[in-house]
């Protein structure tokens, strides 16, 4: 077993040598065994009654330091390992980011005090039928249009209505620039905006008051064009008791109209947002 002065040094990030922990190597082993870890799989399905999706598709970004953030207002994610395999039989890792980092939920309390929080999202609404509008080819064109109106009656002409309590996300291609930063926010210094797709409050508006939705997402990382200063379409939607999704991940891998949208957002009592995984289930 380690001495404690060596799990102290692991503790401040350090890496020192030492001998795996075979009794706790054991006792995990014991505990399990192989058995038991082949049979989770089988016991899953049990518990979900049997029924899985044909495809999954993830559209969430990996968490890391170096995803793409507008640094006036949210710090860089950091990372630093604790805990070493060879030191104490397990590797474990601090992570410091702001709840509004990568593919993350806003939620009312976001946009004002008094409304619900992260944990009080309710689970039914964490489960819906999702529905993508596409505006890439326009988006390539013009990197700060907007989700119109017209999309989504020409979506509907195309899919018919809206299902009931879905989730609308529009997949502008942005998500395909997360890899290099200034092409994925499109900062501009003199105007002090950055220049990337998002929601018109006229859209906004439609769906929440014409339509029953659960929330809606955007591929960028604002559900705000970028250009836009004030937080309006935030507004428009968090203060109804809806949520937003920003920075999801291939969503032109999942059809306009079909798949199934579940939201798995860390329950932060308190948080005005999270980091979410989401799926669509096909």
């Amino acid at each position: 077993m380690c001495a404690p002065e060596t799990i102290m040094a692991a503790l401040e990030g350090e890496q020192p040598s030492c001998g795996r922990r075979q009794a706790l190597r054991g006792a995990v082993a014991g505990l399990l065994g192989a058995g038991a870890l082949a049979a989770l799989p089988q016991r899953a399905a049990a518990a979900t009654g049997g029924t899985r999706a044909s495809r999954v598709v993830d559209l969430t970004h990996p968490l890391s330091p170096d995803f793409p953030v507008f640094e006036m207002y949210v710090r860089k994610p950091a990372r630093r390992q604790v805990m070493f395999e060879d030191v104490i039989g397990f590797n474990t890792a601090e992570w410091t980011f702001n709840e509004h980092t990568g593919t993350h939920m806003d939620v009312p309390a976001h946009s004002r005090k008094g409304l619900p929080t992260v944990d009080l999202v309710r689970p039914e609404d964490l489960v819906a039928p999702l529905c993508v509008v596409r505006i890439g080819e326009r988006a390539a064109r013009d990197n700060i249009t907007e989700l119109t109106v017209k999309d989504l009656r020409e979506w509907e002409r195309r899919n018919g209505p809206l299902p009931e309590r879905a989730f609308v996300a529009l997949d502008s291609g942005w998500y395909k620039r997360v890899g290099d930063a200034a092409a994925y926010l499109q900062f501009d210094p003199l105007a002090q905006v950055m220049r990337f797709p998002g929601v018109s409050p006229e859209a906004a508006d439609f769906l929440i008051h014409q339509r029953s939705i659960v929330g809606f997402g955007v591929d960028t990382s604002s559900l705000d064009v970028g250009t836009r200063r004030e937080p309006l379409v935030h507004r428009m939607l968090l203060t109804t008791g809806r949520y937003g999704i920003e920075n999801l991940a291939a969503l032109d891998a999942v059809p306009e109209r079909g798949a199934q949208l579940v939201v798995g957002a860390a329950k932060l009592r308190g948080g005005f947002g999270a980091p979410v995984r989401a799926l669509a289930l096909l």
